[in-house]
């Protein structure tokens, strides 16, 4: 008789065990359907942030004018641009000397929000709105002379980088934007 208790003792424990086993499976599949029948889904949408500029210039019977540079990205940027001249021929052949201003080309510079910096480079102090313009950089640019079969070429070579953090700006430049401006050294 004490062995037909204890048989009994553990039928009725794994009797139990079997039951809690399958309430708890129950309502973890209660929970599940109750929560994909009335739960909307969420998306999050994380759009990456990239910074890319274009410059935008009209040309126009040997003047250049009108110089802009356009934040093509999505986020705020702070853009700076080097200004390359050189003597170039129909096929694109780089003339061995470079051109001096005032002397081979005039050059009529901005005189609001840009800076020529002692890395030659020329800073917009605002950041930049996606899709926005900067200021105009060069009103006019012409050529004045130039070597037999030659002509002027002024280049805008542009760059943008993020306005924010500005420790971006810092380590990518050596410029630390103060008050909102980027003044570069």
């Amino acid at each position: 008789m004490i062995m037909a208790g204890k048989q009994l003792k553990s039928i009725s424990m794994t009797a139990v065990l079997i039951a809690l086993c399958i309430a708890i499976v129950g309502s973890v599949g209660g929970v599940w359907a109750y929560l994909s029948a009335k739960t909307d889904t969420i998306d999050n949408e994380f759009l990456p942030a990239y910074v890319s500029c274009r410059v935008e210039e009209t040309f126009s019977g040997g003047v250049k004018s009108n110089v802009t540079i356009r934040n093509t990205g999505n986020v705020d940027a702070y853009i700076r641009a080097a200004v390359v001249a050189t003597f170039v021929d129909d096929n694109n052949k780089v003339y061995a000397v470079s051109p001096k201003e005032g002397v081979d080309y005039n050059v009529s510079w901005a005189t609001d929000g840009w800076t020529l910096g002692s890395d030659g480079f020329w800073y917009h102090a605002d950041s930049v709105a996606p899709n926005a313009l900067t200021s105009v950089l060069i009103h006019t640019a012409q050529q004045l002379s130039a070597p037999d079969g030659f002509s002027l070429n002024i280049q805008i070579v542009a760059t943008a980088i993020q306005s924010t953090p500005e420790s971006a700006v810092s380590s990518a430049w050596g410029i630390t934007p103060a008050n909102g401006k980027l003044i570069p050294n």
